[in-house]
């Protein structure tokens, strides 16, 4: 797979319809995911959008560990070509983020808006 860099990100936004803060779009409240937390993924469900980050509750722990997270700590798959493929953030750029695919080499990194992303 050969992905182009930051081609058309604005068009691609603007063609669907969302703003460049549809980080909401990302934190769907109920959703499950697996959250990176101290090396280790553990479960977590999404109860709570902020303008950057995600409130998560961790399965099987009390409220005390409930935190703030930012998609760099979390399972994501980013569409690409119509097909969902999973990836991990590794930064943000402005509002949009610089993302790693799964099984792929850096060649193929991207840099993509919010609304490509979705939580796995």
């Amino acid at each position: 797979m050969k992905i182009k860099r930051a081609v058309g990100i604005a068009t691609l936004v603007l063609a669907a319809g969302m703003s460049t803060t549809a980080f909401a779009e990302l934190c769907v409240v109920g959703k499950k995911t697996d959250v990176l937390w101290k090396g280790d993924w553990y479960k977590a469900a999404i109860v709570e959008a902020g303008k950057d980050e995600c409130y998560i509750t961790y399965t099987g722990y009390d409220k005390s560990y409930d935190e703030w997270v930012g998609p760099a700590r979390m399972k994501i798959k980013v569409l690409w070509k119509g097909d969902w493929y999973p990836a991990k953030v590794v930064k943000r750029e402005g509002k949009n983020f610089l993302i790693s695919y799964d099984g792929y080499g850096s060649e193929d990194n991207e840099i993509v808006p919010v609304s490509r992303m979705q939580v796995r």
